[in-house]
Formats: structure tokens, C-alpha cells, sequence
């Protein structure tokens, strides 16, 4: 039984040096690859060398390093936060400063602020820090001016557009406008022609109405002197023979 133990143990013991070389063995590989410029695979070596010790945060910082110099920002800094998480001090320095500097060439000053800020509580007299430092302050001033000056750029191009919409608006009711108006005036003479007409019709109704009615008169007139003419020509007669 004790036998047995001791064989385990010894199994343990080379297990764990044979990993522990292995683990150096990628991290130096790494390194090699980084320095021929060969990021990604120096990434892939870090990532690996990861595996073998997840609890160690030097791959993790390793690997952003390999993915900053890939100009992989976003990557890198998820890396230099997973090895700031994992509470080595030896790094935190070096991997708040470089999380900054990720940041800053991302455009994120405010987050790069907050990380130089980290990496100066841990190395105060750090001068590179602090160049870095006032660095992303002026970039984030000049980024807050140009915002501004964005900002009054789109809003005067708004006001500009509510003008144009506003005097097209405008426009387009005087134009409906005149529309309205044209066609009332179309209506108005159309009802005054329809008027006329009717005045026209009524007036030559009226004019043969008054002729038939002269006709009528006229014949009237005639049948009467017919009669009286008649009545005279009978009495001279009777005269004549008398």
C-alpha cells in the first residue's frame, strides 16, 4: 500500500517537472517568436503556456503584449486585464501601463487615464507613465473639443435642415394656396358662365315667348279689323243696291 503511494507520488513528480518544462519551453518559444516579429504564433505559444498554468498571469501578459505589437488592441486589452486579475504584483506595474497604452491607441482615454493611474500607484516615479499620462489628458481635452465642435457642426446643419424643411413647408402651402385659389377662380368663372348661359336661355325664352305673344296679339288685331273691314263692305253693299 505504502508502495503504491510512493509510486504515485514519484509519478506526480515528474508529471509536474516534465509540465513545468513544458510550460518554460512555450514561454521561451514565445519569446522567439516574438522577437523575429512573428506575433501571432507568439500569441498562440503564450496562449498554450496558459493551459499548462492557468493561474499564472505571465502568459496572459505576454499574450497582450504579443497582441498589442499584432495592433490587436481589444484582444490585448482583455489579456493584460485577465493577468491583472489573476494578482501577481511582480507584473501589475507593467500590465496596467501597457493596458493603458492598448486604450490610448484604441482611442479610449478615459479607460487609458484610469490604467496609467493604476500603474503609477504601483511605480509612482515611473516617467514613462506619467509622459503617457498627460498625453491621453490632452488627447482627451482635444477629443472633448472636437466633440463639441461636432456637436455645433450638427446642430447648426439641423437648424439649417428645420429652416429648409420649415421654408419648404411654407412653400408648399402658398403653392396649395394658389392652387385653391386658382381653382375657385376656375369654379367662380365657370359658375359665372353657367350663370350667363342661363341668363341667355331665359332671355331668349323670354324674347319668343314675347313674339308668340305679339303674334298672338297681332292676329288678334287682325281678325278684328278683318271683322270691322267686313261689317263695312256688307253695309256698302246694302247702300248700293239701295
Amino acid at each position: 500500500m505504502r508502495h503504491n503511494w510512493l509510486v504515485l507520488m514519484l509519478i506526480f513528480m515528474i508529471f509536474s517537472i516534465v509540465r513545468a518544462d513544458d510550460y518554460r519551453s512555450k514561454i521561451n518559444d514565445g519569446f522567439d517568436y516574438y522577437k523575429n516579429g512573428e506575433y501571432d504564433k507568439a500569441a498562440e505559444q503564450f496562449k498554450n503556456a496558459g493551459i499548462l498554468k492557468p493561474d499564472q498571469a505571465l502568459p496572459s501578459y505576454n499574450k497582450g503584449t504579443a497582441l498589442f505589437k499584432a495592433n490587436d488592441y481589444e484582444n490585448a486589452i482583455n489579456e493584460f486585464g485577465a493577468a491583472l486579475g489573476k494578482g501577481d504584483n511582480s507584473i501589475k506595474a507593467d500590465a496596467y501601463y501597457d493596458a493603458g497604452n492598448a486604450f490610448f491607441k484604441a482611442g479610449k482615454y478615459d479607460e487609458a487615464i484610469k490604467s496609467y493611474i493604476g500603474a503609477l500607484k504601483q511605480s509612482p516615479k515611473d516617467q514613462d507613465t506619467k509622459h503617457n499620462l498627460e498625453m491621453a489628458l490632452m488627447q482627451k481635452k482635444m477629443q472633448q473639443q472636437q466633440q463639441k465642435q461636432d456637436q455645433n457642426k450638427q446642430d447648426k446643419q439641423n437648424q439649417d435642415k428645420n429652416k429648409q424643411d420649415q421654408q419648404k413647408q411654407d412653400q408648399q402651402k402658398q403653392d396649395q394656396q394658389k392652387q385653391d385659389q386658382q381653382k375657385q377662380n376656375q369654379d367662380q368663372k365657370k359658375q359665372d358662365q353657367q350663370q350667363q348661359q342661363q341668363q341667355a336661355q331665359q332671355k331668349d325664352k323670354m324674347s319668343k315667348e314675347q313674339a308668340e305673344n305679339l303674334l298672338a296679339r297681332f292676329s288678334d288685331d287682325e281678325k278684328d279689323i278683318q271683322k270691322k273691314l267686313k261689317a263695312v263692305v256688307v253695309k256698302g253693299r246694302s247702300a248700293n243696291d239701295w
